[in-house]
């Protein structure tokens, strides 16, 4: 059992690294708490998801997924986008603080150690960082390229080792705002969720010398499905215009399916 911790209280600066070795004298990393060796676990703050799959066979059958069902991924996107209003997530930024120092701290640990990580020697801080995948990644607008918001990709397996040479179908429990568990819930794009989070592994060789931090989810907590949000109400920048031959909005009414005019002749036999 992890012990989850809230962002809030979560402190980065005490993420550990430690290098080890496979069974095939390979180097990898290892991540854990420096204060009490526990996993690095957390829970995020509450954010708009866009490409959900938690359900069912996760990416299993998608344009991007794996063609074989036992490779079958779970995935949550945690973005930027306003939840109350036009104006960015708040509470998103401070926590793409804390993930950013997670990885900052990693970064040092592999340039410290490049040599037995990465096979190479003398390369800078920054040279390094190029190798780097980023665990909060910028969005950008295919057509005009420019910065839309920024998003963290949490992936998990769907089925899992059992520990006696075999594998379970493992499930995401959904919650609602007060952490029950929904019978059959499922996660809808727009919807605004938080999860329970924690560093799955760090990851070497990635692409030839790519590095990172993958980070799975657990749980998650749909504290307000996208049918439920708040819906603007008022445009302010139309306030600053005034027009001579401006009147109400008049809603028409739906005329009944036995009012409704056939403007054709039907087809006879």
């Amino acid at each position: 059992m992890r012990n989850y911790m809230s962002n809030e209280a979560f402190e980065a600066g005490k993420v550990a690294f430690v290098l080890g070795q496979d069974s095939k004298g390979k180097s990898n990393i290892s991540c854990h708490m420096h204060s009490n060796g526990a996993d690095v676990a957390l829970v995020t703050p509450a954010c708009i998801t866009n490409w959900p799959r938690v359900n069912g066979d996760g990416d299993y059958g998608t344009m991007w997924g794996p063609t074989d069902p036992m490779r079958a991924k779970y995935t949550l996107d945690l973005t930027d986008s306003p939840v109350t209003d036009d104006s960015p997530n708040a509470q998103f930024k401070e926590f793409a603080m804390l993930i950013e120092r997670v990885d900052d701290a990693l970064l040092n640990f592999v340039c410290d150690n490049q040599l037995k990580i990465l096979g190479r020697k003398n390369l800078s801080r920054e040279e390094v960082k190029m190798l780097q995948i980023r665990s909060v990644r910028p969005k950008y607008d295919k057509l005009s390229g420019a910065l839309t918001g920024h998003t963290l990709r949490l992936t998990t397996p769907k089925y899992a080792y059992d520990g006696m040479g075999g594998k379970y179908a493992r499930t995401i429990a959904v919650c609602d705002y007060t952490g029950q568990v929904v019978e059959n819930g499922s996660v809808c794009p727009g919807d605004i969720v938080a999860a329970t989070i924690y560093v799955n592994q760090v990851y070497t060789g990635v692409g030839g010398d790519k590095f990172g931090v993958h980070w799975a989810f657990e749980d998650v907590q749909v504290v307000c499905q996208r049918a439920q949000t708040q819906q603007k109400t008022q445009v302010a920048a139309f306030n600053t215009q005034e027009y001579e031959f401006a009147k109400p909005y008049v809603t028409a009414a739906i005329p009944a399916p036995e009012e409704l005019t056939q403007f054709s002749e039907p087809m006879v036999a």
